[in-house]
């Protein structure tokens, strides 16, 4: 068997030392014992991190986390607005409509930021939500969420889809003005994947209590996760937990939680533009408009995307990922997650991506 690649693909990222030797221990129940202790503890540290009081770990990716926080906040037949931000933003439409809510989609240029304007005149014909994505992996772009959720105002339900921006970008959930944030455990934080996070706000938690129906999900009712992690000691969530990953994504957090999350985001996004800045001197000039780029992900326009990417391949041993949705065929995406998110990482693969030329 051939040694594996080196991953700078947008996620999940090659695990950490310590997260692969927890992975390997002994398996932990899921009840009883320590387990209830390391679960409050994981929770705490995800909170602190996030910003917010009390965020659900659920047994799935982000995508998972996602279909929870629309069926929480959300009814069939209620009017969302949603910036197509790219190829997540699309699947924020989708899974909105197989929701059956009604979709107001609102277009976004490849590599622009979300433009406020087109977005408030939709809500100002009346919402009951927004859902807009952070981090755009398909262009690299950041997205204004803080604006946005501005815009929306306290009635409009807002969910941020922060799985490509936690962990490597300012955001604080209680601070943003949206209910609920969604993130996973392979980018940003380091984790391995397996693990949809959702991050609720004061207002999110409150207007989740308050919704006068029952959830339409037994797996993903948040009010049934918060009754077992108040009242059952032994086992504090509904299903069976994915413990060994748990614990080692606790132990990434915790050393986050060590640098600070502004020391974190500094250094990762002079990472990303030391990446983005050599790109741009072979040729692949960045596809989000300039102050919008992101820190986890590269993304770069490409000649011959395939053909970089394969040879990136071939002379360095680094895997990164070629466009998507809107940048497929013209784009190469490069990712800052896990170990491999370092400067010699990023000059290895320049140097490999300087002899395609």
């Amino acid at each position: 068997m051939t040694d594996p690649p080196e991953l700078m693909i947008p996620g999940p990222g090659a695990l950490h030392d310590d997260a692969l030797e927890i992975l390997g221990s002994p398996l932990l129940a899921h009840y009883g014992g320590d387990w209830p202790r390391i679960h409050a503890d994981l929770v705490d540290a995800v909170g602190a991190l996030l910003g917010c009081t009390g965020p659900y770990l659920l047994p799935g990716t982000g995508s998972a986390a996602l279909d929870a926080a629309l069926f929480n906040l959300f009814e069939p037949g209620q009017r969302v607005v949603v910036p197509d931000t790219g190829y997540f933003g699309a699947r924020l439409v989708d899974m909105a409509r197989a929701h059956r809510l009604d979709v107001v989609r609102v277009p976004v240029p490849v590599g622009d930021p979300v433009p406020l304007d087109p977005v408030a005149d939709a809500l100002s014909r009346g919402a009951h939500g927004l859902l807009c994505v952070h981090v755009e992996t398909s262009t690299g772009v950041r997205h204004p969420v803080a604006a946005l959720a501005a815009l929306a105002g306290p009635d409009v339900a807002v969910v941020v889809d922060g799985i490509a921006s936690a962990g490597g970008e300012a955001l604080n959930v209680d601070d943003l003005g949206a209910d609920l944030v969604v993130t996973a455990s392979q980018k940003g934080l380091d984790g391995p994947p397996g693990i949809g996070i959702l991050a609720p706000s004061a207002r999110g938690r409150a207007r989740i209590a308050a919704r006068p129906d029952a959830c339409r999900s037994w797996y993903f009712d948040l009010r049934r996760w918060e009754e077992h992690r108040v009242h059952d000691p032994v086992e504090p969530h509904p299903v069976t937990m994915p413990t060994t990953a748990l614990i080692a994504l606790l132990t990434r957090v915790r050393e986050a939680l060590r640098t600070g999350l502004p020391e974190r985001v500094r250094r990762r996004a002079a990472l990303a533009r030391r990446c983005r800045e050599g790109l741009a001197r072979l040729g692949h000039r960045p596809v989000p408009a300039d102050g919008h780029e992101a820190n986890l992900v590269v993304v770069a326009w490409a000649a011959d995307p395939d053909g970089l990417a394969d040879r990136v391949l071939h002379r360095a041993g680094i895997m990164v990922a070629r466009g998507l949705g809107p940048t497929e065929g013209r784009a190469v995406r490069v990712g800052l997650v896990g170990r491999n998110a370092t400067e010699r990482m990023v000059d290895r693969l320049l140097l490999a991506a300087a002899d395609c030329q």
